[in-house]
């Protein structure tokens, strides 16, 4: 009883590395394609009931970027944390919040800035990148806020600084409304970018976790 008991949870395990693995090597932010990838090469039959949480990939995310990318990972993170600062000032019309894992720490050079943007119209902000000649591709963004059902959000990717942007657009008045954080379902975290700015200056080049 004791072995069958404790297979679901050493397979969760794997599934956690390896998800976390596929995260910090292939780029994916998206944490159940991790999973669905580390369940298909991993060979596991489980139910999704036997899946790790996306808390428990992000603390293997967490651990595998400091044993495996200890020396590399604080530098790439800080090169976008610095592009992302330039590209709120750029942006500041639009009073962008940064969010997502080169915020929380976990961001890799494949890691896209996220950014929120406020403002009237979706068109503004397109306008705005069109008279800086900056070429964009348009797309949606599905954003979950607590129990209510999903919603979509406009969405522009386009690269600065030799890193990709993901640049979500807001209502004005939805920028006090948090989506939820996918990795644990509560407010998202996200700062401005003077809070950006003293979260530089304070850490150096170190990461944002320890």
């Amino acid at each position: 009883m004791a072995k069958s008991s404790s297979q679901p949870s050493r397979l969760r395990r794997l599934l956690a590395v390896e998800s976390a693995r596929i995260m910090a090597e292939e780029g994916i932010a998206d944490y159940r394609f991790a999973k669905e990838k580390a369940a298909r090469r991993l060979g596991s039959g489980s139910t999704q009931q036997d899946w790790p949480s996306n808390s428990e990939i992000q603390a293997e995310l967490k651990a595998r970027l400091q044993l495996f990318h200890g020396e590399s990972q604080p530098l790439e993170l800080r090169r976008l944390r610095e592009v992302a600062l330039e590209a709120m000032v750029w942006l500041k019309d639009f009073r962008p919040l940064l969010a997502g894992a080169v915020l929380n720490g976990t961001a890799t050079r494949h890691s896209a800035i996220v950014l929120h943007l406020f403002a009237d119209t979706p068109e503004s902000v397109i306008f705005f990148l069109m008279d800086q000649q900056v070429a964009y591709e348009e797309g949606w963004q599905r954003l979950h806020f607590g129990d209510e059902a999903p919603q979509e959000y406009p969405q522009i990717r386009m690269t600065r600084g030799g890193a990709k942007l993901r640049l979500v657009i807001f209502a004005p008045d939805e920028d006090r409304r948090r989506p939820a954080s996918a990795v644990d379902g509560k407010p998202l975290q996200r700062v401005n970018a003077q809070q950006l700015q003293r979260l530089l200056d304070s850490e150096a080049s170190l990461p944002a976790y320890s």
